[in-house]
């Protein structure tokens, strides 16, 4: 009898459980106000945001350390180049649920070049070739036909996401070439972790300039920079109001859930295959907090 294939590293019911069980805190923390409206879960959140640092500083920043010490970096590009390319089948699949047929073939093209001269995706033969690398993902998806954002949610380990952005750990998990096509368990596991590796490494540059501007609450500027990323890709970087973060009372508590006035990232954008320059702003009167 054939012995069942251990389990991956995070399993989707497994996400789900832990946002449901950051809700249920939420209630148990009390009514407070946050100084966010979109962060009614600030108390949790902090804490969980506090437990992954310590996790981050004790394990994943010394190890993305010695990757980058001891990796020459024509290795690493390939490398990054590898996973993008596996990336660009989720994007793609992302831009075809958007309507964003143009940019969906692009995704094709890039996965075609790549994955053929480019050696598996090793070398990025794409981008210079004109395929622009697109940036799609499931809760994107959601934001463009109308989701709102729901509340801000800082997972043990995986960090922040918005309610309607943590679909996107569900569409990487099943999007996931290496899940669906390598079927040994020791090289799939060895190539996922070789991937966060990766992706930590790249946030070495990242966490310099934060270090540097030495604004004071890293958890606010954290949180409030994802927020208006979030909200600028939903409208491809042309937003037609800017995001307000501020206290808020039409939006807080149950407000941010979906429920009474919505907030400002609840608008909806036209769907629309021309590029960001070429689009029509929403309305900027409609689904924005008065």
């Amino acid at each position: 009898m054939p012995s069942a294939e251990p389990r991956t590293l995070i399993e989707p019911g497994r996400l789900a459980r832990w946002a449901l069980s950051l809700l249920g805190l939420a209630a148990l923390v009390g009514c407070a106000t946050p100084a966010n409206h979109y962060d009614p879960l600030e108390p949790v959140n902090r804490k969980v945001y506090a437990f992954n640092t310590t996790i981050d500083k004790a394990v994943a920043k010394p190890i993305a350390q010695g990757y980058v010490a001891i990796t020459p970096q024509p290795v690493r590009r390939s490398v990054s180049n590898f996973f993008g390319n596996l990336e660009d089948v989720y994007i793609g699949a992302s831009d075809v649920l958007e309507g964003k047929f143009k940019d969906a073939g692009g995704d094709a093209g890039r996965i075609l070049v790549n994955s053929t001269i480019g050696i598996f995706g090793l070398l990025d033969w794409a981008t210079p070739m004109g395929m622009e690398k697109h940036n799609a993902d499931f809760g994107q998806v959601l934001g463009r036909w109308g989701v709102g954002s729901g509340p801000y949610i800082v997972a043990p380990l995986l960090g922040p996401k918005t309610l309607r952005d943590s679909t996107d750990w569900l569409g990487t998990y099943y999007m996931d070439p290496l899940r669906t096509h390598l079927h040994d368990t020791a090289w799939r596991n060895s190539l996922t972790a070789l991937k966060f590796v990766d992706l930590r490494a790249k946030l070495l540059g990242a966490e310099k300039v934060v270090d540097a501007a030495n604004f004071g609450d890293e958890y606010s500027f954290i949180r409030d920079s994802y927020l208006q990323k979030r909200y600028s890709l939903i409208y491809d970087g042309n937003p037609p109001t800017p995001l307000k973060l501020g206290d808020d009372d039409d939006n807080v508590g149950l407000d941010s859930l979906g429920f009474g006035n919505k907030p400002d990232d609840d608008a909806k954008p036209a769907p629309t295959d021309k590029p960001a320059s070429e689009q029509k702003p929403a309305n900027p009167t409609t689904d924005v907090p008065k």
